[in-house]
């Protein structure tokens, strides 16, 4: 025999007749289970909604309402779409089980049933239930530490807008779940505007841990240091810690007080820019930061930027969002979604951003989104 003390699992007995309940009561207290009692879909009701129960042994044939009419009641519940319900009746057996399924039963027990037959369809949806519990409860844990990631992370790259020399920088960071590997950050520094856009491949935890590494060695850099000097040591460091099926794709752009913008591009989606009432997308490619050592030829871009100039970086989460049709945004799409933006005025991201989920409809984007726009 079970020890009861080993199980505690607990057990409600629904039948309307009583000899039907001591007879389970008496076979199921001799292996272990806590046993409750219910007469009718009513009594069951008021037991179900305030005591833990594991498995629910309930008989179709019942006055007011009968199993079949309260399985489905049952199942509508958020509650109880989990319990293991064991159909106990008369019903033949291969019209009993096809009604037992398609009201909402998880197996089907004739009566007048076997006792191992019983029992072992008894421990096996308990057992069931038990991993469904646990993977709950792990899923629960799992939130909260997202939760309480996604607020370092909020931390370590938040929302900014601010106004330095005339020129105004906001960023916006989306992740696609709760944390994310994108990365953008904007601030000054030696005088000059400093604009940084990443994106670690892959999503959740493992990238947002990338994401962070990356701005810890971005803000380990030596001040004086320049462009191109800046973006060799990021490569350097950032190759030692990452994994080989990782990569960082990025954009490293500076405007001095002349409003000369100088940048590179490893890898990332073009930069777009609106000067003279044009928009376009910035040329210029260099390697994106990947888990091997490599030698990168880094090419520094420029471009003598204007008072009325706006300058835009993105990741491709923006880019590749598609729509219920699987059309992909693109490049040339972000270009003119950017451009309908600056000539509709006030707040460009939050545009942006409105425009993306436009374009997406019903469908949710699948990737992180990070944008930064630099408007002078």
């Amino acid at each position: 025999m079970m020890d009861r003390k080993e199980t505690q699992h607990t057990i409600l007995i629904v039948d309307d007749v009583p000899e039907n309940v001591e007879l389970l009561k008496y076979l199921l207290l001799q292996e272990g289970f806590k046993i409750y009692t219910a007469f009718s879909a009513e009594e069951a009701r008021l037991v179900l909604l305030n005591t833990r129960i594991d498995t629910l042994l309930l008989d179709v044939n019942m006055p007011e309402q009968d199993g079949f009419s309260f399985c489905r009641e049952l199942r509508d519940m958020d509650q109880f779409k989990l319990l293991p319900i064991l159909f106990i009746t008369s019903i033949d057996r291969e019209v009993g089980f096809q009604e037992a399924m398609k009201n909402g039963g998880d197996d089907f027990i004739n009566k007048p049933f076997n006792k191992r037959e019983l029992v072992a369809k008894i421990h096996s949806v308990i057992r069931l239930k038990d991993l469904q519990d646990e993977l709950y409860q792990q899923k629960s844990k799992y939130e909260k530490e997202l939760q309480t990631a996604r607020r370092v992370q909020d931390q370590l790259i938040p929302e900014k807008s601010f106004i330095w020399n005339g020129i105004k920088a906001q960023t916006l960071f989306h992740p696609y779940l709760q944390i994310g590997g994108d990365f953008v950050d904007s601030w000054i520094e030696e005088k000059k505007l400093h604009i940084v856009i990443a994106d670690c491949s892959g999503h959740g935890p493992s990238a947002a841990l990338i994401g962070a590494m990356f701005k810890m060695q971005l803000f380990n850099l030596v001040p004086n240091m320049g462009l191109k000097e800046r973006v060799s040591h990021l490569r350097k460091n950032m190759e030692l810690v990452l994994p080989e099926d990782y990569a960082i794709t990025f954009c490293y752009a500076i405007i001095d007080q002349d409003l000369n913008l100088s940048y590179i591009n490893g890898g990332h989606p073009a930069p777009i820019v609106f000067m003279d009432g044009e928009t376009k997308l910035l040329k210029g490619m260099s390697p994106m930061i990947m888990g091997i050592n490599m030698v990168a030829n880094d090419e520094v871009q420029t471009v003598s930027l204007k008072q009325g100039s706006k300058f835009f970086m993105y990741t491709d989460g923006a880019s590749e969002a598609m729509n219920s049709k699987m059309e992909y945004i693109t490049e040339e799409g972000m270009r003119e979604i950017f451009d309908n933006a600056v000539r509709l005025g006030g707040d460009i991201l939050p545009s942006v951003q409105n425009q993306i989920l436009g374009f997406c409809g019903t469908s949710t984007p699948n990737d992180d989104m990070a944008m930064v726009c630099i408007q002078l």
